[in-house]
């Protein structure tokens, strides 16, 4: 724990750490352990993964700046030699000489996102602090500024999705046939009730078409095509060529378009799905 509060002297700091507050540097003139960056953001009150460091290699003066996580916020900077004294001038020098573009490129912006989920520490009012998030429907929510769609359950990040088919197997079949696209996404907005999952379950069938042999004239078609002029690609690889599913992912795709017959086995189309107590795939007969 840190013994001192802020110098409220400007110039010098004695660890080299400052905080910024109000445009001002205001030095920490004590940290206790081992005075490390995740030490200060701790104590300044953020989780680890809130602050975006960004090391100034070619600053005589500063050795890093920390910003909160997805914005240009500024929250800390670290000076190279805590025997000189760092000025704000030094500080918005460096700032001007970041390429924002590199750091929340959209790699990095997915790393940071993924490390948050999985932390379980990206809140909606986090979030809500750092990007233009307005909601798109019950727990979604949407930013231009990085095209994504931010899903929440219980005010926490669970997921994101780029908005539009960003998905490798669906632009390419969107090229070769955009009435399939649209068709899959027409029937996935009766059974999802946001964006996401529309997404996801085009992108899943999608994919399943990239693995069925001469899917053109695959031999099996006819047994998975719905009233609606759609085949049901998904079940239709699942079913005569791999059988490598989880139940998860079955009721997800065959939303509102299955039978359940008990805890384990469900009907769709000319099938019926047992699935085994790891929600494995176990038995397809037909139905």
């Amino acid at each position: 724990m840190f013994k001192n509060i802020f110098s409220q002297k400007s110039g010098k700091s004695k660890t080299g750490f400052y905080k910024i507050e109000s445009n001002r540097l205001i030095g920490i003139d004590e940290i206790s352990g081992n005075g490390s960056i995740n030490s200060v953001i701790e104590y300044l009150g953020y989780p680890t993964n809130h602050i975006h460091i960004i090391i100034t290699f070619n600053s005589n003066k500063i050795d890093c700046m920390g910003f909160k996580t997805l914005s240009r916020e500024l929250v800390f900077v670290l000076a190279k030699n805590k025997e000189i004294a760092v000025s704000f001038t030094d500080v918005s020098t460096e700032i001007l000489n970041i390429d924002w573009s590199y750091e929340y490129s959209s790699l990095n912006v997915e790393d940071i996102l993924n490390e948050g989920i999985k932390l379980q520490n990206f809140s909606l009012s986090f979030l809500k602090s750092v990007l233009d998030l307005r909601p798109e429907g019950e727990n979604l929510f949407i930013s231009n500024k990085l095209d994504l769609y931010f899903k929440f359950e219980n005010e926490l990040l669970i997921t994101f999705s780029d908005i539009g088919f960003t998905n490798s197997s669906t632009k390419w079949l969107d090229k070769i046939n955009t009435h399939m696209v649209r068709q899959m996404t027409e029937e996935a907005r009766l059974y999802h009730n946001n964006e996401i999952d529309i997404i996801e379950e085009v992108n899943k069938q999608s994919q399943a078409i990239l693995n069925i042999p001469d899917v053109v004239n695959n031999e099996f078609i006819y047994l998975h095509k719905k009233q609606n002029g759609n085949v049901n690609f998904y079940n239709l690889l699942l079913t005569h060529y791999t059988h490598n599913c989880n139940v998860i992912d079955f009721l997800f795709v065959n939303k509102g378009r299955y039978n359940q017959i008990d805890d384990s086995t469900y009907i769709v189309g000319n099938f019926i799905y047992t699935f085994d107590k790891e929600g494995k795939l176990d038995i397809v007969i037909n139905n």
